[in-house]
């Protein structure tokens, strides 16, 4: 059986269920490509490549096999490819949610009611940025993830790059217990000094009254 367990945000988040788990399997792997380091005794670091690949489906054919997972195990693709694949090999799968990004963001005061579709900045961003403009086209705010390959005042720079200027929401590692919201424009963001990772910016749309006096307890310069 194949175990898709979610760590939460930082340590002690993972559930007692999925704490439970992890001491009957016999494999234990821990896939932290866009989470922070997450050790747990006896567990072996997958790399996204063996994520991806036949490995867990294989050995969860023969044992008891847990994969670790930062924030919540069905919040990436490749975890819902895992799904898939354990349906059509006929392996039995089962899940344990844990604390993510989606509702640490709630922290900022925006309403979840009011977020559009996720993006992910990267290298090659540009050609996904419509949908940027689509969120505020019908007033709706946009959560950007970062690649890992790039720093947050990089994804900062692709932005600027593309026009945005107007105040944005930097958040660094939302759910920890040394968690910064940050709320400025990109040009006043683009200079502080950031701390580790992981990072996420959020674009705001139009706000409501309520949701703007909550965030501007976080602007930077008040």
């Amino acid at each position: 059986m194949l175990y898709l367990i979610g760590m939460g945000l930082e340590v002690g988040d993972m559930t007692l269920k999925g704490d439970a788990i992890i001491k009957k399997c016999s494999e234990v792997y821990v896939e932290d490509y866009t989470s922070f380091p997450y050790e747990v005794k006896g567990a072996k670091h997958l790399s996204r490549e063996d994520t991806e690949s036949k490995l867990l489906i294989k050995l969860a054919k023969e044992k008891d096999v847990a994969l670790l997972v930062g924030g919540d195990p069905l919040f990436a693709t490749t975890h819902m490819s895992l799904i898939l694949d354990c349906q059509k090999n006929q392996v039995k799968y089962e899940i344990i949610h844990a604390p993510s990004i989606m509702n640490a963001i709630l922290k900022t005061g925006l309403s979840p009611y009011k977020f559009g579709r996720i993006v992910t900045i990267s290298k090659n961003f540009r050609s996904d940025s419509k949908r940027i403009k689509s969120n505020q086209e019908v007033n709706l705010h946009t959560l950007c993830l970062i690649d890992p390959v790039l720093s947050a005042h990089d994804a900062l720079k692709v932005l600027r790059d593309m026009g945005y200027e107007s105040k944005m929401i930097l958040c660094e590692r939302l759910g920890n217990k040394s968690e910064k919201i940050v709320y400025a424009k990109l040009t006043d963001l683009l200079k502080l000094e950031l701390g580790a990772r992981p990072h996420s910016i959020i674009i705001p749309s139009k706000l409501h009254f309520f949701e703007e006096d909550i965030l501007n307890t976080f602007l930077l310069h008040k």
